[in-house]
């Protein structure tokens, strides 16, 4: 009987299918691994690459002192180094002044001249220092230096700022005295702010600690520069000034300042005096009120402000007394005559505007024309109004009393560009050299800043 054998080898195919695939997802795996190693690789080439060139950069405006940057502020340019440690700015003005003079008793001619052609520089070094030089070519020599001086404004605490300055500035005494002409309402300032309110600047250090709604400034300083020692005046005048603001209002085109200042001025020996005042004008050399020379060891001075801003009207008002030592010699000997004076002035824009307004400094820039002339628009107009009163009559020193009255035009068609014309009119002058001449004038003044 045949006997039958069932046999037990599996089939090639059986084998060989599962083989196949299982090296080709071996295969593919691998190239999957492969693409994404290489993937990775270039992700952290490009990475490196970009990590490299930020390196450069921020080492290229470390370093690199010749990388110089400009900017437009405020319609001026403004140069800069790429760290923004070092800037610069070269600038200018010049104010163009014609007078017609209706005479009473004195004469006083018309005329035309430039009543500032002025250059300046200023910037800042090493982040914390600053500088400004300003030379008026209406002057001479020593005489032309108007601004000059070197600051420090690094020191920082409890949200105070401390700047310090060394050079030539204006005392901080007054408001309106420490404010650039280029931006008052008038072209002169009223004959108190002038004679009592307002050092003539002065070579010294001064310290300005400004706080969130205050200011505290001090400064002690000599004789002005151009100044010379006279038989009378044989050492340079010490003068000590100080002045405290604060702004119990401060918002945008919303400010209330209100401040007091205090000056004391003295020499080892006595000092000549002679004080007097044209009528809010500059061309006529005449002076209505005149106390003559005298000779003093000094004064003391003192004087309140107030200054309120609400969008395109603006109100000024300050009042001065100086007290000085007793008189040696003359028609006042042994007299310590004191003078005083006082002006209020108003503002306002016809097309709304309002004066640019520094608070941590107290003073004032440029209008911004809503719409300037360049724009098709018609630029600022502003319409002011003043009154001043000025007294240099006091014991035996009759110097005589003039109060003035004037009306103002001004046009800012840019906003670094200005033409004013103005009315000036002396009520009266009591007393002194020219006791009751009352003259008038009109007076216009073209400026241009760059």
């Amino acid at each position: 009987m045949k006997q039958t054998i069932n046999s037990t080898r599996t089939p090639l195919g059986t084998v060989a299918i599962p083989a196949l695939v299982i090296g080709a997802l071996a295969v593919a795996m691998g190239l999957q691994t492969a693409r994404a190693d290489s993937d990775l690789d270039q992700r952290v080439r490009k990475l490196e690459q970009e990590l490299e060139a930020v390196k450069a950069e921020k080492a290229e405006k470390a370093s690199d002192g010749n990388l110089v940057t400009i900017k437009q502020r405020g319609g001026r340019m403004l140069l800069s180094s790429g760290d923004g440690n070092f800037t610069a700015r070269v600038g200018g003005r010049i104010l163009m002044d014609t007078a017609w003079y209706n005479e009473d008793g004195e004469p006083m001619g018309n005329g035309t001249r430039f009543r500032q052609a002025r250059l300046e520089a200023a910037g800042t070094l090493y982040s914390d220092w600053s500088y400004v030089f300003q030379y008026d070519f209406t002057n001479s020599g020593e005489g032309g230096i108007k601004e000059a001086y070197l600051g420090y404004n690094g020191f920082k605490f409890a949200n105070t700022d401390l700047h310090l300055s060394l050079g030539n500035r204006f005392l901080p005494f007054g408001f309106l005295g420490q404010q650039s002409p280029k931006y008052t309402m008038f072209m002169e300032q009223p004959t108190a702010s002038l004679v009592l309110g307002a050092g003539a600047r002065r070579l010294g250090l001064r310290s300005d600690l400004i706080g969130n709604r205050w200011r505290w400034s001090i400064a002690a300083t000599q004789a002005p520069l151009g100044s010379r020692a006279s038989d009378a005046n044989a050492d340079d005048p010490v003068d000590i000034a100080t002045q405290f603001t604060f702004n119990p209002i401060q918002a945008t085109n919303h400010v209330l300042n209100l401040g007091v200042s205090l000056r004391r001025q003295s020499a080892k020996g006595s000092d000549d005096f002679r004080l007097r005042a044209r009528p809010q004008t500059y061309l006529s050399p005449f002076r209505p009120v005149d106390t003559g020379a005298f000779v003093s060891d000094g004064f003391t001075a003192g004087g309140v402000q107030l200054m309120y801003l609400h969008g395109p009207f603006e109100l000024e008002t300050e009042y001065f007394q100086q007290k000085f030592d007793q008189i040696e010699g003359g028609p006042g000997d042994g007299e310590k005559p004191e003078f005083k004076g006082g002006y209020v002035q108003a503002g306002y824009f016809l097309t709304g505007e309002s004066r640019a307004y520094k608070p941590g400094e107290d003073v004032f820039g440029p209008p911004t024309p809503a719409r300037s002339l360049s724009q098709g628009g018609l630029g600022a107009w502003q319409v002011a109004a003043s009154y001043s009163t000025l007294e240099l009559t006091d014991s035996n020193i009759d110097g005589g009393q003039i109060d003035m009255m004037m009306l103002g035009l001004n046009w800012f068609p840019e906003q670094r560009l200005r033409f004013s014309l103005e009315y000036g009119n002396v009520l009266d002058v009591e007393g002194g050299p020219y006791d009751g001449d009352q003259p008038s004038f009109v007076q216009a003044r073209a400026q241009v800043e760059w």
